[in-house]
């Protein structure tokens, strides 16, 4: 492909990205939780937990694992 092509392909993939790009990305506002659970194989407990916050609209960023511990970090939008 010659150069003469690239500069107006570039120009065209930049104006149609932003038009896919969604527009309140930049805007969001996130609230954050972290809850800390013990770690005792009560793998039901623990799942039927995560459940309940999903169910509120939290969403599980990341999870670290301590000596008998699980500490979860959850983000949802910030409601208006």
């Amino acid at each position: 492909m010659s150069r003469t092509y690239l500069i107006p392909l570039a120009t065209a993939l930049l104006l149609m990205s932003s038009f896919i790009l969604p527009v309140h990305a930049e805007s969001t506002n996130w609230r954050y939780l972290v809850k800390t659970y013990p770690l005792m194989g009560n793998d039901p407990a623990l799942t039927q937990a995560m459940n309940k916050l999903g169910a509120e609209g939290w969403e599980l960023v990341n999870c670290t694992e301590g000596e008998a511990e699980i500490t979860c970090i959850f983000k949802r939008r910030e409601k208006e």
